[in-house]
């Protein structure tokens, strides 16, 4: 039998996302799990940040951002992005990571050694309590291509993306049909 339990929002996986902010010359990264698709036509996401956080304020100056989906290969990059501030740490430098521009977004870079981002702009954000939620157009992808793939979709590599659940991070597997 179910007992009743207070409610909760991380009974189940979330994506781990590296969110690029700023600029090229002055980047920051936070790793986030509160993002998922919201629309297929236009192509947006939703991303919640608190708004104590140092890229919440650049998200909010520059209105738009860049989605680096890391591999399992990156978890200590998305472990530190997540434990270390924007305001004290530089990020990119301290993790070795290279900021570059994200076309067509004019400022807010993306992780040049990850192989698939999103290039977000800003359209809608609401306030919901401890978050704040920023609604996105994905105005580009950059990626490699997968050469057989009829929409000329990008190779996603999903063995490799990573989850956050419960305090761990996980990566994806197929489940055998």
């Amino acid at each position: 039998m179910k007992t009743l339990l207070p409610p909760f929002v991380h009974a189940y996986p979330a994506p781990a996302i590296l969110v690029g902010c700023g600029t090229v010359e002055k980047p920051n990264l936070i790793t986030c799990s509160w993002f998922g698709t919201v629309c297929s036509e236009p192509p947006m996401v939703g991303l919640a940040v608190r708004e104590s956080r140092c890229s919440y304020e650049l998200i909010r100056e520059y209105r738009e951002f860049s989605v680096n989906i890391p591999h399992d290969s990156d978890l200590r990059a998305v472990q530190f992005c997540g434990a270390v501030s924007g305001r004290t740490n530089r990020k990119f430098t301290e993790l070795g990571l290279t900021p570059v521009a994200c076309p067509p977004l004019r400022s807010a870079p993306m992780i040049d050694e990850f192989s698939l981002a999103l290039a977000c702009r800003v359209k809608h954000e609401l306030h919901l309590g401890s978050h704040d939620l920023f609604i996105a157009e994905i105005v580009a992808v950059h990626g490699h291509e997968q050469p057989d793939h009829p929409l000329h979709r990008p190779q996603l590599d999903p063995e490799h993306q990573m989850v956050y659940l419960d305090g761990r991070y996980w990566n994806l597997q197929a489940i055998p049909e």
